[in-house]
């Protein structure tokens, strides 16, 4: 009996003793949880940082002389935002405007200025689209990747200029063609998308 006793005290013992407290481990991870959420860094990147403008003056063989300007939109870009730690990284993706200039026979029959709205129509980037598709997203997140003369000999009486669009920190891109032919039309062509 007194060793049954003796069992009782040291189990009450042990029972009252044990107050519910947490290990240094615990505590630490608790401690930097309620850190993470009431301090936080905003690091702005802009992709390019600076205006950058780039130029192609390009006389064909067929005769067209093709001008395109491609140049960083300042004032239109898409966000990305990325936390890490307690860092939140938000990147700015400036959008390109570009110009396309196409002259036959020292006349001009092709004079036309894109931003992101007038390519969004052109290339078919729209808002309607269902999730999943294509080019889902395109118009709200795509931003000029590429542009230059396709100088295929074939074209003899066009000139075809070559446009990707892409949407950053993902694989999805969008492959255009326009098609001007020597009486200054513009056909709208998508050749690829993944």
């Amino acid at each position: 009996m007194r060793n049954l006793l003796f069992l009782l005290l040291i189990v009450t013992i042990g029972f009252v003793s044990c107050e519910g407290r947490i290990t240094k481990n615990q505590a630490l991870v608790e401690d930097i949880e309620e850190f993470k959420k009431t301090v936080s860094v905003q690091v702005d990147i802009h992709k390019p940082e600076n205006y950058t403008e780039h130029k192609v003056d390009t006389t064909l063989s067929n005769g067209f002389r093709v001008k395109i300007k491609a140049y960083t939109d300042m004032d239109n870009s898409v966000l990305f935002t990325k936390i890490k730690d307690t860092i939140n990284y938000q990147t700015y993706y400036r959008n390109f405007k570009f110009d396309i200039l196409v002259e036959k026979n020292n006349k001009v029959i092709y004079n036309k200025s894109f931003d992101k709205q007038k390519a969004n129509k052109a290339f078919k980037f729209n808002p309607n689209l269902v999730k999943g598709s294509e080019l889902y997203n395109f118009d709200k997140l795509a931003i000029l990747n590429a542009i230059q003369v396709d100088d295929d000999p074939s074209y003899t009486n066009t000139v075809a200029i070559d446009v990707v669009y892409a949407i950053p920190e993902t694989d999805k891109v969008s492959h255009h063609k326009i098609l001007i032919n020597d009486k200054g039309k513009a056909n709208f062509i998508q050749t690829e998308n993944y």
